[in-house]
């Protein structure tokens, strides 16, 4: 028997093969080098080793929209990296990305948002965002009119409240968020949910701002939501408001209280365990005593004199 001799084909010929039916097929996805690799069309090339991430960064600058879009899809796939993710966030490139934030092309702040979701995915990144100027502009992106872009912001936004340090660093952009809970999102549910979520964190960090704001009255319509994850995170929130005093004379004068304890019977867990919790902080007074025992004020006050009901 007689054996074949077996020629592999050299990579310059399975890449032309490969190109000519990529164009018979009508794919533009694809560019093939004549060394054989394969490069998509949606990508910037990338350079080698830690000339990557300052090379893309400087191709930024293009005028070109849809070069910078292929540039941060690049970023995008190389910050996965914990080592390109280390070098992007202490490389002094943060002024660059706010620069982006404000691009007029909405592919453009799409991707530069979906960059920033990424680099907050670790501490680092979300402790180098703390400490640079970007919390403002980031606040401005949340009436973008690309829902994709909200969504982002607001990943962002949630992942940064995270730390103690973020949900304090956020608690001046309260008032726009609060200003969003009032908006109709009925068909914007995920912004929703990351909403709520991030009020609850800066509410469990000062719940003062939101209380001034009339936070209690506008949660309330949000436990009677439709969707798991509304109730739970309004919920959640409607805790964080219900420790200082003035949280819990606003949820009994908006008559919290009723819908909260049909929530103890709700299908999911969190939002029962929630809604008690809330019932537990508004019945507990914890107002200290003044020198003469008993606070003057707070027997003098007749929501919380001996003689009324402090819930109403």
């Amino acid at each position: 028997m007689h054996m074949r001799h077996f020629r592999p084909r050299p990579l310059q010929e399975i890449g032309c093969a490969a190109l000519s039916r990529s164009k018979g097929s009508g794919s533009d996805q694809l560019r093939v080098h004549m060394s054989g690799s394969v490069v998509s069309r949606t990508r910037a090339p990338v350079a080698f080793g830690r000339r990557a991430v300052p090379r893309l960064f400087e191709e930024l600058r293009d005028p070109d929209p849809e070069r910078r879009i292929r540039t941060l899809n690049s970023l995008c796939d190389l910050v996965h990296d914990p080592e390109r993710l280390y070098q992007t966030v202490t490389g002094g490139f943060m002024d660059q990305i706010q620069v982006l934030l404000k691009d007029e092309n909405q592919a453009v702040r799409r991707k530069t948002c979906e960059l920033l979701h990424l680099l907050t995915s670790h501490s680092l990144g979300r402790q180098s965002l703390l400490v640079s100027s970007l919390v403002s502009p980031l606040s401005q992106l949340l009436d973008d009119p690309s829902g994709s872009c909200r969504t982002s912001i607001h990943r962002v936004l949630n992942r940064l409240a995270l730390l103690p340090a973020g949900a304090q660093a956020l608690l001046p952009l309260v008032p726009k968020l609060m200003q969003k809970l009032k908006e109709d999102q009925e068909d914007q549910e995920e912004e929703l949910v990351l909403l709520l979520s991030t009020l609850s964190s800066c509410c469990r960090s000062d719940a003062v701002p939101a209380l001034s704001l009339d936070g209690v009255a506008l949660l309330r319509h949000k436990l009677e939501h439709q969707r798991t994850e509304v109730r739970r995170n309004a919920a959640g929130t409607m805790k964080e408001l219900s420790v200082p005093l003035e949280g819990k004379r606003q949820i009994c004068e908006e008559a919290v209280i009723p819908v909260l304890a049909a929530l103890l019977l709700d299908e999911d867990l969190e939002v029962q365990t929630n809604s008690a919790g809330t019932i537990m902080n508004t019945v507990i007074l914890t107002e200290e005593p003044g020198p003469g025992g008993l606070d003057q004020e707070a027997v003098s006050d007749p929501v919380l004199s001996e003689d009324s009901d402090f819930c109403g």
